[in-house]
Formats: C-alpha cells, sequence, structure tokens
C-alpha cells in the first residue's frame, strides 16, 4: 500500500524563457512545468511544490531547492527519470530523495546564496547568462560596497517600491566581488531577500564604482536614510540562485 511521503528535490533551471519560479496566471513558469509534469505522473491535482524561495523572470538556479509530499511506491530514481522527461530541457531535477516528513524547503532554509555575473566583454553564447557592461570599473570601489553590505541591514531602498513584506530587515553573512580579467561576479549569503534585492545591490555598487555616487551615498542607502539617490536595477540575466543551506 502506498505511504504519503516527503520529497526533495534540488533542481537546475536557464531561466531565460520563465516568467520566474512561481506559477502565475499565464506564461511558462518553472514551478508550472514541474507540478505539471507531477500531475501526469501520478494522475491527481493535488500537487504542491515548495520552494526555497522564488526567482523572478529570467533569472538562472544552479541548485533550487524544493519539496513535495505524495502518496507513492515509485523509487526516487523512477520519479527522477519520470519528471525529467516530462519537462523542458532548460530545467532539470539533478536530485531526488525522500527525507524526514518535517523538511520544509523554505521554512528550514538558513542560508541562500546567489551569484551575479558580469562581463566587459560581449558573448552571443553567453548573452542570457551575464550582463554585458560598458563601464570602466573601480574594483576598489566594488570591493569598499561589497563590506558595507556584511551584516544587518533595512534594505528597504534595494527592493521593489510595491514590496508588502513587514520587515525589510536582512543579515547578510558573505558579500564579496572576484574578477578574473575582465569578467566578474558577485557572491551573496543571507538568511533572506526582497524582491528584486540582489540585482538593486549589484546595479547600485557598478553606478559607484563609476564614479556616479560615493562610498557615504551607498552606505547611507543601506539604512534607508537616503531619499535622494536613485538605486538601479541590474539586468536580470546575470543573476544565479546559486545554493542553499539547511540545518543538518
Amino acid at each position: 500500500m502506498s505511504q504519503k511521503k516527503n520529497l526533495k528535490l534540488i533542481i537546475e533551471y536557464d531561466g531565460t524563457n520563465f516568467l520566474g519560479w512561481q506559477v502565475q496566471k499565464s506564461g511558462r513558469t518553472v514551478q508550472g512545468e514541474i507540478e505539471f509534469a507531477f500531475r501526469k505522473i501520478f494522475n491527481t491535482n493535488k500537487i504542491s511544490l515548495i520552494a526555497s524561495g522564488r526567482t523572478d523572470s529570467g533569472v538562472h538556479a544552479k541548485a533550487q531547492y524544493a519539496n513535495i509530499k505524495l502518496m507513492t511506491d515509485m523509487d526516487t530514481k523512477q520519479i527522477q527519470k519520470a519528471i525529467n522527461g516530462n519537462i523542458g530541457k532548460d530545467v532539470y531535477v539533478k536530485i531526488c530523495e525522500f527525507v524526514n516528513e518535517n523538511f520544509h524547503a523554505r521554512f528550514n532554509a538558513k542560508i541562500r546564496e546567489y551569484r551575479y555575473f558580469i562581463t566587459d566583454k560581449y558573448s552571443p553564447l553567453n548573452r542570457n547568462k551575464e550582463w554585458c557592461h560598458s563601464y570602466d570599473l573601480d574594483k576598489e570601489l566594488l570591493k569598499k560596497c561589497s563590506d558595507l553590505i556584511i551584516g544587518e541591514h533595512n534594505f528597504s531602498r534595494f527592493c521593489k517600491a510595491s514590496s508588502d513584506v513587514k520587515s525589510k530587515i536582512c543579515h547578510i553573512y558573505e558579500s564579496e566581488w572576484n574578477f578574473n580579467h575582465g569578467s566578474g561576479n558577485y557572491v551573496i549569503k543571507a538568511n533572506r531577500y526582497l524582491q528584486h534585492m540582489v540585482r538593486y545591490l549589484v546595479g547600485t555598487m557598478l553606478e559607484v564604482s563609476r564614479g556616479r555616487y560615493s562610498i557615504t551615498q551607498f552606505k547611507s542607502l543601506l539604512n534607508d536614510k537616503n531619499d535622494d539617490i536613485m538605486v538601479f536595477r541590474a539586468p536580470a540575466n546575470g543573476l544565479f540562485l546559486w545554493d542553499v543551506i539547511y540545518d543538518q
């Protein structure tokens, strides 16, 4: 007899042709595509896939964690093969395993890591995976900005204006830039994020780096103390949900 089990998934996807993770009224989404596959395989409409967090339209994931509870006698290899056989080639379930019934992909997540990729050399092959900019960047200023982000701050100025979350306080555990010739990536690890937060941070840091704003002005934005400075949002294509860390 089938028993209800808690299935954990680790999913990789190219977000270029998706309207984000979360199911929308219309348009293709990662959650919608995977849930459709589950409904087809298990012949049920009672499917609810929980993710570690939502990614926006055009944002990618190297490791999006999710869980779903379902009645099944299938083993995890069978499920993984069946799901991957019923979804597009731009999304792939890398790992599929049964876990403790209390595991919750969103609420049990402790740290989420994002990476943002930039370059000053355009590549048709990588155009959907990195932001090709035309700025003369001061890498030392970028480092100073990223160091300021570490710790607990009010990120009200670095989120979508219509965001209605009660608290806009986030704790940043790691924030750093890495460069290799003309290409670079920004790594950030935090307990939570606001909508578009990483993209606003990256875009505004690049504005400081190219001399449009000072470090002092950037610092004032971190605690919602300056309404006179416009923040800039980097494009979605350079952003990746890189990993999620859970308590063992």
